[in-house]
């Protein structure tokens, strides 16, 4: 398979690469070092997304030639592009309302690189591992297979934080020996110590994080004798705090850190919907539930988004975790959907 996308990439001259919308570490730090990888191959390339970078992830080097907006710059990019590479994501809906728009100007091949369940099918390649423990662990692997030693230290620590933000540090059933090989050598190579990645992907709050946290935890709710735990992170708490929803990232972490917690859900309100985090420890598939409400991701991470109220996401979300306990039916309690109504109306 690598040698078979190696010419693919190698019979073609100009790239867009672009990712999913509210790129994570993966994403961003997959398309970065792809497009070093064709720019050391002597190809044009234009890295291109509906959304900005992440301010987690500015820091990255080589985030900052990535082009956002549907100006006449990046629709002609687009146009003229003879390869158009999607990383990370292999739904169209994912990517944003900006790509898909400009998308429809283009008439060429697709490659697909990335490592979640059930692609769509308008790709015209796919580069695809289910069981890698990220997108970058595909990358590595493919630029490896044409020269190790092209990886230069910006591609290292760009493939080293895509490898290190999708396994909880190192922490998923994802993680094989092969992967602390393929960390141990980019940390070798790379621009960035761990320490530095670490610190520049998640010690970056602002002083205000503490009262989100403060309200998100006072909803924190348990059910199964404390095995599924799921909270819920509304606009108006995100308003009180003054907290933008690029600082939300973690409280998957800190909830799964609970003693006897096996699965858990994070509810953030939207604009247009509920996002749905879901996560979960040993065999629960949370792919497959995720699934049932329009999104996927892997066995023991994965989100949606439900264009719904958040009371009545929430509900239904609930509503389909029948057969994974030994009880057949959840039923949110009149307490919570009161909580739940209560904290998402504007104080008066």
């Amino acid at each position: 398979m690598l040698k078979d996308i190696l010419e693919v990439l190698l019979g073609h001259h100009r790239f867009v690469i672009t990712t999913h919308q509210r790129p994570d570490g993966d994403a961003i730090g997959s398309q970065v070092a792809l497009g070093r990888f064709l720019e050391h191959l002597g190809k044009e390339v234009v890295l291109f997304n509906s959304d900005p970078v992440p301010p987690s992830l500015e820091w990255m080097p080589g985030s900052e030639v990535i082009r956002t907006g549907n100006t006449l710059e990046n629709l002609n990019a687009v146009a003229q592009a003879d390869l158009f590479v999607v990383v990370d994501t292999n739904s169209r809906d994912r990517l944003g309302k900006t790509v898909d728009r400009a998308l429809d100007l283009y008439k060429g091949p697709v490659l697909l690189v990335d490592h979640h369940t059930e692609p769509e099918s308008w790709f015209t390649w796919m580069m695809r591992d289910e069981d890698a423990a990220a997108t970058g662990e595909l990358i590595y692997d493919l630029i490896c297979t044409y020269d190790r030693d092209l990886i230069d230290s910006d591609m290292a620590t760009a493939l080293y934080t895509a490898l290190m933000t999708d396994t909880g540090s190192f922490r998923f059933s994802s993680v094989t020996p092969k992967v602390h090989r393929m960390a141990a050598d980019l940390i070798e190579r790379g621009s960035c110590s761990p320490l530095e990645v670490y610190a520049g992907v998640y010690e970056n709050h602002s002083p205000a994080w503490p009262r989100l946290v403060s309200m998100v935890f006072q909803g924190l709710t348990f059910l199964y004798d404390g095995e599924l735990a799921y909270i819920t992170i509304t606009r108006h708490m995100l308003e009180t705090a003054g907290v933008g929803y690029d600082e939300i990232h973690g409280f998957s972490d800190m909830v799964m850190s609970i003693a006897g917690v096996r699965i858990t859900l994070i509810f953030t309100e939207t604009k247009r919907g509920v996002k749905v985090n879901f996560r979960s420890k040993g065999s629960h598939r949370m792919d497959t539930w995720a699934q049932i409400h329009g999104g996927g991701g892997h066995q023991n991470a994965a989100g949606a988004f439900i264009r719904r109220p958040i009371r009545e996401a929430v509900k239904v979300v609930l509503e389909g975790v029948s057969g994974l306990f030994e009880e057949d039916v959840v039923v949110l309690a009149e307490e919570d959907q009161a909580y739940l109504k209560a904290l998402s109306s504007p104080k008066q």
